[in-house]
């Protein structure tokens, strides 16, 4: 019996701690290991993880792994860049789905098998996120796919709730799939393309997610693909200067400017909000840094590129797309009272806003 073809992408750049985990994870899929492919990428990691896997790994491809081969020429491409090569083997091989599976995250043994099934279920799936937990605490929730806040920021949905107080329907459309553990549709990156390689680190699956929404796909929840993932906000000391430039990039990409200019009075707000809280949380040179980088000319060439290549795929109004917008920031690290402050402001501002966007 045919089944779709399976690429599973495994960026694993200074992961080598998660790997016999996350290898393991791979062995025991009940989908049909003769239907699935593992592409390893250590994207120029510096921890040894290449010999360990010309080692112990790849000797095992073929047997109680599906078939596996090594990537790597030794240069850190960036999250983007780095799946990248990995997608495009895929795509050159003939793969019907694409599942980027994060350094840190293994698989339960029926994510594969469920994920496929939700991508065959409707041909306008773009995207499956897995219902992620973390990995060291399986009762708590990582991600149920991702939220896009009206400020462009990006964050992952019911983040450190209790499993047993988090209830999704199966295949739930969410603005965006995490780029920890989601499935594409090969033929829809083929038409939208790849992952935005001019983003060095976050908010590149954001972006993805838009795009295929602009072109009339949807991102939605395997709500039965379980995955594990050992999930720290504050584990890499620059997420803040790349977040702030590239929710600034997204907003000036896809907004229409009638829509960003009714934006204004709440994207002030929220941009004085922030400064503060940079400089309460020690974070304002990496604030300072992400005003800097936003006035470079190669940013504007960014935004005039991505602008262009959406105005072309644009199937939808922004109303449409916007009505998924969350006016609050919740279930989040830092969720301090200045943001629940915030939050109930700006949820009262975009209530009105969004009535009078009509295009």
């Amino acid at each position: 019996m045919h089944r779709p073809r399976v690429a599973i992408i495994y960026l694993c750049h200074n992961d080598i701690k998660y790997v016999p985990e996350v290898v393991d994870s791979w062995c025991n899929q009940s989908y049909p290991h003769e239907f699935i492919n593992i592409v390893m990428i250590p994207n120029g990691a510096q921890d040894g993880v290449q010999d360990l896997i010309k080692i112990d790994i790849l000797p095992r491809s073929g047997n109680d792994l599906p078939q596996t081969l090594l990537i790597d020429d030794g240069v850190n491409h960036g999250f983007a860049g780095g799946n990248n090569i990995g997608i495009k083997w895929a795509i050159d091989n003939g793969f019907d789905y694409i599942f980027l599976n994060n350094g840190d995250l293994r698989l339960d043994q029926h994510t594969i098998e469920e994920m496929v099934r939700v991508m065959e279920s409707d041909k306008s799936i773009g995207s499956s996120q897995a219902f992620v937990r973390m990995w060291n605490d399986t009762q708590i929730v990582n991600a149920t796919g991702g939220v896009m806040h009206v400020a462009g920021f990006g964050y992952a949905r019911d983040n450190g709730r209790e499993l047993s107080s988090v209830h999704r329907q199966d295949r739930d459309e969410v603005m965006y799939s995490s780029g920890a553990a989601v499935m594409y549709r090969a033929s829809a990156l083929k038409k939208v393309g790849f992952l935005e390689e001019g983003f060095f680190m976050y908010h590149e699956d954001l972006e993805l997610g838009l795009r295929l929404r602009f072109a009339g796909y949807k991102n939605v929840l395997a709500k039965n693909a379980q995955a594990f993932h050992d999930y720290s906000f504050s584990r890499n000391p620059n997420k803040f200067q790349w977040m702030e430039t590239y929710r600034i990039v997204v907003l000036l990409s896809y907004l229409k400017i009638q829509s960003l200019i009714l934006l204004l009075p709440i994207l002030k707000m929220i941009e004085c909000g922030v400064w503060l809280m940079a400089i309460k949380g020690n974070w304002s040179k990496a604030k300072l840094l992400s005003c800097i980088e936003l006035c470079k000319p190669k940013t504007w060439k960014l935004i005039s590129r991505i602008r262009t290549k959406v105005q072309k795929l644009r199937v939808i109004d922004d109303r449409e797309w916007m009505k998924l917008l969350s006016p609050v920031i919740e279930y989040q690290e830092r969720e301090t009272s200045a943001v629940r402050i915030g939050n109930r402001i700006v949820k009262f501002l975009w209530k009105i806003i969004f009535k009078f966007i009509k295009w």
